[in-house]
Formats: C-alpha cells, sequence, structure tokens
C-alpha cells in the first residue's frame, strides 16, 4: 500500500505535539492555543458570518 509522504509528516507531527502534551486532549489544545498566541497572526479565524435563509419561493 502506497504511504503518502505529506500525510505520514503530518501524523508524525500531531504524534509529537500529543506526546508533549502527555496525550491529554485539554493540554494538547491548550498548547496549540499558547503557540497561536505567540505569533503575530492567528493560524485559524472563526467567520463572524450571519446567515439569512430565503424564502421557500427562492429556487437556486
Amino acid at each position: 500500500m502506497w504511504r503518502d509522504p505529506i500525510v505520514q509528516e503530518v501524523r508524525k507531527a500531531g504524534e509529537e505535539l500529543a506526546k508533549q502534551a502527555n496525550y491529554d486532549l485539554h493540554t494538547f489544545f491548550q498548547n496549540l492555543r499558547n503557540n497561536e498566541k505567540k505569533r503575530k497572526h492567528k493560524v485559524v479565524s472563526r467567520l463572524k458570518k450571519q446567515v439569512t435563509f430565503s424564502s421557500a419561493s427562492d429556487t437556486r
């Protein structure tokens, strides 16, 4: 079976981060948030877009 080297690299990085957090999910995400704060830009941001629903006669 062929293994994608990029996927393998991402999985290895994730395993290292999990190991650093002692496999504790709360610590894992807290570490990610702390690393994000050290950077000048956000890695991930939430969209604050309001969803509106059109009338039933709208056929897109």
